[in-house]
């Protein structure tokens, strides 16, 4: 039965386990999923299912977090506000495509309702070695562009553990990544998903299919809670059977976690 570990040094190749808590399995219920939340002040580490979460998969839209930094260090998109209207020839509109796809969008709007034809266009727009040097850059995950320009994030050669996503973001949120102040501040900007009295709440969602397994749809949860003097990294997955299965419980499990650990309420 997995539990739930804390442990103070995170090793990616070998994590060290120092005591159990609570398990936390009636929050996965039927799926199969992991969680880490990092507490930054006192650099603790909360980990559910420690071995998926060295596990790596397609980072799907969570990768609209470091695209959206290249994006904007590159100049192909100038700020956070300008119109980016795509190649509707070679990305037609589909039947499945929610209505929020419609209408013009800026990266807030894009990233907001994870509007993937933008961003394929965007990523035609940047330079491949360039692309390629800020992945590499950034550590992120596998580094692996070579499946294609377009869509090497969408379940392509690009993957990404629970755990590496937490340590790109802790890079991202503590400005050591080798781009500018101004970037980080713009895409700090278009991830806030929530603000209380307590806390503010800044996350990606990504998902889709995984192919090749009769649990075919995975589904991720990324970002951050800023609260008092602290932040508290989070990265989850999930597996389901389709898209729609895991949509809403990505969220869900993800918020009842940190409500848990007394994070959020």
């Amino acid at each position: 039965m997995n539990k739930m570990c804390v442990v103070s040094l995170v090793l990616l190749a070998s994590i060290s386990a120092l005591s159990a808590q609570n398990e936390l399995d009636e929050h996965f219920k039927n799926f199969r999923g992991t969680i880490v939340v990092h507490d930054q002040k006192s650099n603790i580490y909360t980990i559910f299912n420690e071995e998926r979460a060295k596990t790596r998969y397609s980072p799907f839209s969570t990768y609209k977090i470091p695209h959206s930094i290249i994006a904007l260090e590159t100049r192909v998109i100038s700020d956070t506000d300008q119109i980016v209207r795509w190649d509707e020839q070679a990305y037609p509109r589909e039947d499945w495509w929610p209505k929020t796809w419609g209408g013009e969008h800026n990266l807030k709007s894009a990233i907001k309702y994870s509007v993937v034809p933008v961003y394929r266009h965007i990523a035609k727009q940047i330079d491949r070695e360039k692309m390629k040097s800020y992945v590499a850059s950034f550590d992120y995950g596998n580094r692996d562009i070579s499946s294609g320009t377009d869509n090497f994030w969408l379940n392509g050669s690009l993957r990404i553990s629970a755990l590496e996503q937490i340590e790109f973001l802790k890079k991202f949120y503590n400005g050591q990544l080798k781009v500018s102040p101004r970037t980080i501040k713009l895409v700090k900007s278009i991830l806030i998903q929530e603000q209380t009295e307590d806390y503010t709440l800044s996350a990606k969602t990504g998902g889709g299919n995984m192919g090749g397994d009769q649990r075919a749809a995975l589904g991720w949860y990324v970002g951050y809670v800023e609260k008092s003097d602290n932040v508290y990294f989070f990265a989850l997955n999930i597996e389901g059977q389709n898209f729609t299965e895991i949509l809403e419980p990505r969220l869900e499990i993800t918020k009842n976690v940190l409500e848990e650990l007394g994070i959020v309420k």
